[in-house]
């Protein structure tokens, strides 16, 4: 058997677990993810002449983790903008809004702190770590999601302030990812912060937003108007999976030709998108849009979290110091619970609710693109080191989390007089 049937055979394995795993699993305390990179940690620790991704030194493979990652970052940001069935408000919206305007500024800056006071980084390489490990990832966080749209469940706090972050966050993550590449060398630093913060920071976002929202409400209008009149002259539907993926990377993509923030267009595209009709068939075809972009999400993660184990099992953590874990233990145990407690203090929801929220700050995929894409851009001082941080809080992020959300969320559950959801 040559290496490259192995490798489709483990491709078909992660496609065929993706169909059967999630009704083997359901309401256990292991989560999907940690069984996938669990296999693969084993299958690439034999002793087999297996070709693996190492984005730490070879520059290939960290272009190609940059676009896988890029690719399923896009797809899980419009699935999760179409879960979201609250109106855009202040209200209705507070418990993301705390949680991005004070926790994740916190925690970018406590994280870079460490960085740079306990591992010893260069500020630039302190700050890159910190905006890295700062978004909540929206893909490997859909135990903690609401579930489908127009679900006739309501939308508790915990689990819609989280899918909020997870939507928004890593948008917003990215000027600071652009603010450690423009500090590496910069001649003078007054300038380059000047340019940050008004172009990467200013414009960047602002372009982002109103990109996706003017390029949603287009889509949305077009899918109605073409599948009422395919409909009406061949009786046929227009699939709603093709176009939902079509709209994604149109959005996507015209947003980062004008130097928006792809990112936080997708999301603020599936977003908008809900807001042109609210007919049944309108709810029908939110729910098909929906479960499609989360089947392609779910084919591609499966076969990258199988890589990631490889990359784990053969030397992604061999640049792992003391310092360097203890941070991203940090991170996971002190800093995002805290931050996140912190946010809520103008909040008025449970104390457990607040806990949750604070609690469940999973680091993932995200977390994987902006350092490839920053490694590609810039070279920063110890930047293995990084890779080997960001890799081994990622790794605990998905055994920690995927092993407690179970408890922890039920336990919510109870508290707050609801019928348990994982029983």
């Amino acid at each position: 058997m040559t290496t490259h049937i192995l490798l489709l055979l483990l491709a078909g394995l992660a496609l065929l677990g993706t169909f059967i795993l999630p009704s083997l699993i359901r309401n256990q305390m292991v989560s999907l993810p940690i069984i996938y990179v669990a296999f693969g940690f084993v299958v690439f620790s034999l002793p087999l002449e297996l070709p693996l991704m190492n984005p730490e030194d070879a520059r290939l493979d960290r272009r190609l983790m940059e676009y896988i990652t890029e690719f399923i970052v896009i797809v899980s940001l419009a699935a999760t903008g179409l879960k979201l069935d609250r109106k855009p408000s202040f209200r209705n919206w507070s418990a993301g809004f705390y949680l991005l305007g004070i926790a994740m500024p916190l925690t970018i800056f406590f994280v870079a702190f460490l960085g740079w006071w306990w591992v010893g980084l260069a500020p630039a390489s302190a700050i890159l770590l910190g905006a890295v490990l700062s978004p909540t990832d929206p893909v490997l966080a859909a135990n903690v999601q609401v579930g489908p749209p127009n679900e006739d469940a309501p939308e508790d706090e915990v689990r819609f302030g989280l899918t909020l972050e997870a939507g928004l966050n890593d948008g917003l993550a990215f000027p600071f990812v652009y603010l450690a590449i423009a500090l590496v060398d910069a001649p003078e630093i007054g300038s380059a912060l000047m340019t940050w913060a008004w172009w990467d920071f200013g414009y960047r976002v602002g372009m982002g937003a109103l990109m996706g929202y003017a390029i949603g409400k287009g889509m949305a209008w077009i899918f109605f108007r073409f599948k009422d009149k395919m409909s009406e002259a061949r009786d046929t539907e227009i699939e709603s999976g093709f176009f939902i993926l079509a709209a994604t990377l149109l959005t996507y993509s015209i947003t980062e030709m004008v130097e928006g923030y792809g990112f936080l267009a997708v999301f603020v595209a599936s977003v908008a998108s809900r807001r042109i009709r609210h007919d049944e068939e309108a709810k029908k075809a939110e729910k098909e849009s929906y479960e499609a972009a989360d089947q392609v999400e779910q084919a591609v993660l499966g076969i990258f979290l199988i890589a990631f184990g490889g990359i784990i099992g053969t030397g992604g953590l061999q640049d792992l110091t003391w310092s360097g874990a203890m941070v991203g233990l940090a991170l996971l145990l002190v800093i995002r619970p805290l931050a996140g407690l912190i946010s809520f203090l103008p909040s008025k929801l449970p104390w457990e609710e607040k806990l949750a929220i604070s609690y469940f700050g999973i680091r993932g995929v995200g977390s994987l693109y902006y350092l490839a894409y920053a490694h590609n851009t810039e070279f920063f001082p110890a930047i293995d080191g990084i890779w080997s941080i960001v890799n081994f809080t990622m790794l605990v992020s998905i055994f920690l989390h995927g092993f407690s959300v179970t408890p922890v969320m039920n336990w919510v559950d109870r508290k707050m007089g609801r019928p348990a959801r994982y029983s």
